[in-house]
């Protein structure tokens, strides 16, 4: 399982200033992920608490992705999956409008249950990461999904109040859903970076047609791919 650093903070009963401060001593590891850390839990257990049974995921996190280089945002993107007019008000009725391209194709065992997996995650920590962006995504990965990973882009004209770490409204959500935490970590490192990128967030603003996005989304990755993962 991966933790947040308040989920961390929270498991361990301490501050979130005392877990900083055990990985700049390097006492822990941990990987960024679109600025926020993230924790290998099972890292965690094994440091904190030697009795439990190691759990073959024990691995340094920037160990996770190698095996999934290959597999591009551009490839676990469709047309039919960008949503450029959300109608939804308020985060419960953005994620429910952001699965439905999930839901009407089946990808997912129980619609209802996979709602509900986003809604929690949302409930232990927003992933509205600021500048009007947010990364819905399950807290676990889904192993029964119909495909390897899926994106769905939606666009809020209005702006949906979500939490957001700078309390901004959230304009562009891109919902993220995987197989398995490998190729979650993975594409969650791609998508970090291809946020970071200013011409790409305005295309996505402006942008009307899903060709316009997808088109983006290749020429970044195509830019991108020499450059270290």
């Amino acid at each position: 399982m991966i933790l947040t650093l308040k989920e961390l903070a929270d498991y361990l009963k301490v501050h979130e200033r005392t877990v900083l401060r055990m990985l700049k001593s390097g006492q822990i590891q941990g990987t960024k992920i679109g600025g926020q850390w993230r924790f290998n839990g099972s890292q965690i257990d094994t440091l904190f608490f030697p009795g439990r049974p190691v759990r073959p995921d024990e691995v340094p996190l920037a160990e996770f992705t190698r095996g999934h280089l290959g597999i591009t945002l551009s490839r676990v993107m469709r047309a039919d999956r960008l949503l450029f007019d959300l109608k939804a008000t308020d985060g419960e009725g953005v994620l429910r409008e952001l699965s439905q391209p999930i839901l009407t194709a089946t990808l997912v065992l129980d619609g209802q249950d996979f709602i509900t997996k986003l809604l929690d995650r949302e409930r232990l920590l927003s992933t509205g990461i600021g500048n009007g962006i947010a990364i819905p995504h399950p807290r676990d990965p889904l192993p029964t999904l119909r495909e390897p990973a899926v994106v769905v882009f939606g666009r809020s004209l209005a702006g949906v109040d979500f939490g957001a770490l700078d309390n901004s409204k959230v304009h562009l959500f891109y919902l993220l859903c995987c197989q398995n935490i490998e190729l979650h970590l993975h594409l969650m490192g791609r998508l970090a970076r291809l946020l970071r990128d200013e011409a790409f967030l305005a295309g996505c603003r402006t942008s009307t047609t899903s060709d316009e996005i997808l088109r983006m989304v290749l020429e970044h990755e195509r830019a991108d791919f020499l450059k270290p993962e």
